[in-house]
């Protein structure tokens, strides 16, 4: 097993037993219905493009996901202290930003953490999802175009929220399209230090990971939002993704931090097969 301690589905159940805020509340009621709708595809996206209609604004998708970039931030900048560590912190990365709400938080929690030379790259179609492809394209989970939101409305959100736009840059298209040697190549050699991919798709997180490539190393934090989306069915999903990813990396291995509700689960890079 290439995964430290792989998070199991045991395991994200019982996180996902603790009493929910209002906002977890929400999240499990939509969660329920959208069970109910899944075999039905056509109720299933028309409910699921209502329900982001009639919540507007900057929210979260998934409150626990903000408690568990600050707990990835924390780490990182404890295990910087215990290692007298003169290197800078790194940057932030996202990938699948919706309406900016985890973006901001990040930002949020490394100004709390006094990390003000932390930058912020946020990446995103704006346009929703792609067409599913690969082998997610059996599975009706996921539409084209669900979670569009324009990048206007996004950076909108941003601001209005205090941003620092100056330590923030967006990058817009499929990744695809947009992740490419150029765009690598125009970035600070800054480590990606905390890294959100939040993208569903096995296609998706295979491709922002190969891009990734040596802007992460040890000490990185991986977070992926969509790890059981697919209930950990064998090769489906971030799993497939993330394996094949350190199979091709010998020199890193990945220490599993613990799952999180309801779909995500985090890692840590190290040194060593």
């Amino acid at each position: 097993m290439l995964f430290a301690d792989r998070p199991d589905r045991a395991r994200t159940r019982r996180r996902r037993q603790r009493r929910p805020s209002e906002g977890r509340a929400v999240v499990t009621i939509k969660s329920t219905i959208e069970t109910m709708l899944r075999p039905y595809p056509p109720l299933f996206r028309l409910a699921s493009t209502a329900y982001h209609r009639l919540r507007g604004g900057m929210r979260s998708l998934n409150p626990d996901t903000v408690d568990a970039l600050a707990r990835a931030f924390e780490l990182a900048q404890r295990e910087d202290a215990v290692a007298s560590s003169a290197e800078p912190f790194g940057d932030y990365y996202e990938f699948g930003l919706f309406r900016g709400y985890t973006l901001f938080k990040a930002y949020e929690i490394a100004a709390r953490l006094g990390l003000e030379e932390a930058r912020f790259y946020g990446f995103d179609s704006f346009q929703g999802l792609p067409a599913a492809t690969g082998p997610d394209a059996g599975d009706a989970r996921f539409f084209e175009g669900q979670f569009a939101c324009s990048r206007g409305e996004v950076e909108r959100h941003l601001a209005s929220a205090g941003m620092s736009m100056a330590r923030t840059r967006l990058v817009e298209g499929f990744f695809e399209a947009s992740l490419t040697a150029d765009l690598k190549a125009s970035l600070p050699r800054r480590k990606a230090r905390i890294v959100l991919v939040d993208c569903d798709y096995y296609t998706s997180t295979r491709t922002v990971l190969h891009w990734l490539g040596n802007l992460v190393g040890p000490g990185t934090v991986l977070l992926f939002d969509d790890w059981d989306s697919y209930d950990l069915e064998p090769g489906l999903g971030q799993p497939k993704a993330f394996e094949e990813f350190l199979e091709a990396q010998p020199t890193l291995r990945a220490e599993a931090l613990g799952p999180y509700p309801r779909h995500g689960a985090s890692f840590v890079l190290r040194e060593g097969a």
